[in-house]
């Protein structure tokens, strides 16, 4: 009974991550779904209703027929967010006449000033509001207007928020830039990859005269404090990229022509590396071998984050000239560990080729083998392009011991790989039990 209740539970979260109001509505008739309509059953803490808030009315209206609660916030430590958070306008309105709460964030976020402004009217202390991811409302302000009036009332410009220590200005950045260059205007703290994506010479300048180092600013990686890890520019401006990455993607070749120039040898490298230009990457080691030696362990380590990442011609061009692919990278894993993660089977065998890597090295927060990060992403990290089981073929093929415990909780692989039954067969067939 209980492998049967957890089963259908497990085809509700499906049913209601799809967007599928009529298998939901028909896994709602057993009691034992229903009971639990309104359990933080989702990632981050959500309840059915904030998914189903980001899909369509009618699988709403399915999960408040059943009980939904539609105030109920998720159970997010780092700062909850509330079924409209999400929501587009029209589902918005659709859900507020149904007896949700407006908030003073959502409000900002959609752009509805007149609500906004009752709100506050109400209560001013709510310009300092905390709300999903511990935003205030000036981190999801629409529009200049928006801004403006939180601005007026009293917001504070670079307060940050709580789960990403980012500024309502740095929030505003790439789909918002209207509301950045307000809030860099009425004096927001301005950083290097602000005059990036705007192609501002004379803000680029200012920012290298202040401090020489913001051109070797690489997104997720210490060193440059306006960009922590986990900084809300991993998912704006994309992991691992440099403010040279930016101005070339907004097409500010001058701008970057600026960082360039006031880059040293070393940080060149490291671009030319990552934008997987080789021939460049040769041609500045000709010029002066001294760079290669000179790179640190975690700058061997950039090999296994852009796999990680995706960043495939960056590490192709990695792998040419030399990179070391035990270096760790995300989660202490080597660049075998996240080409087993991410899946391109052509990347497992490049690495393989080299024969310089340990097939059963463990990562150190996981101790996970690279066998173990295959069989766990063949669930948690399925990609269209990925092959797990012709990784898995590859790295038994190739030496690694299937039999062994694939972490440090003393799973095996097949374990790892539970709910993907093409996967545990797969590594039966292999040895593993």
């Amino acid at each position: 009974m209980a492998d049967i209740r957890e089963r259908d539970l497990e085809a509700f979260r499906d049913a209601v991550q799809c967007g599928d109001a009529v298998r939901t509505k028909e896994l709602l008739t057993a009691e034992h779904v229903k009971q639990r309509v309104n359990e933080p059953l989702f990632a981050f803490g959500q309840r059915a209703a904030h998914i189903a808030a980001t899909k369509n009315e009618a699988l709403l209206t399915v999960l408040m027929e059943a009980g939904a609660d539609l105030n109920l916030k998720s159970e997010w430590d780092n700062g909850p967010f509330t079924v409209l958070d999400r929501a587009d306008d029209a589902t918005a309105r659709f859900l507020l006449a149904r007896g949700a709460t407006l908030t003073v964030n959502v409000a900002a976020r959609l752009g509805w000033l007149d609500e906004l402004a009752a709100l506050v009217d109400g209560d001013p202390s709510l310009v300092h509001a905390r709300g999903g991811d511990g935003q205030q409302p000036l981190h999801e302000a629409k529009t200049v207007e928006i801004a403006d009036f939180l601005l007026d009332r009293g917001a504070g410009i670079d307060v940050p928020c709580i789960d990403h220590t980012s500024m309502p200005a740095q929030y505003a950045l790439v789909e918002r830039p209207e509301v950045c260059r307000r809030l860099l205007e009425r004096g927001a703290t301005p950083d290097i990859y602000m005059a990036a994506r705007f192609g501002d010479i004379a803000l680029a300048t200012r920012l290298i005269a202040d401090d020489p180092a913001c051109v070797a600013a690489r997104i997720h990686e210490p060193g440059y404090p306006p960009v922590p890890p986990l900084h809300i520019y991993c998912w704006s401006l994309g992991f691992g990229r440099s403010p040279h990455d930016i101005a070339t993607r907004y097409g500010h070749h001058e701008l970057r022509e600026l960082l360039t120039r006031h880059s040293p040898h070393r940080v060149r490298f490291l671009n030319a590396i990552m934008a997987g230009d080789e021939a460049e990457a040769r041609a500045m080691l000709d010029a002066d071998p001294s760079i290669m030696p000179s790179l640190t362990r975690e700058d061997h380590g950039r090999l296994a984050i852009a796999i990680f990442f995706e960043h495939f011609p960056a590490a192709e061009a990695m792998l040419a000239l030399g990179f070391d692919p035990a270096a760790p990278g995300i989660d202490g894993g080597t660049a075998l560990h996240a080409a087993c993660w991410v899946g391109p089977v052509s990347m497992v065998e490049r690495i393989l080729a080299r024969g310089v890597i340990a097939l059963d090295a463990r990562d150190p927060k996981h101790g996970s083998t690279p066998l173990g990060w295959t069989a766990f992403a063949s669930i948690h990290r399925p990609a269209r392009t990925a092959d797990y089981v012709a990784i898995a073929n590859r790295l038994v093929a190739a030496g690694a011991d299937v039999t062994a415990v694939a972490n440090k909780f003393g799973r095996s692989v097949v374990s790892m790989a539970e709910g993907n039954e093409a996967m545990q067969d797969a590594l039966r067939r292999l040895g593993a039990t």
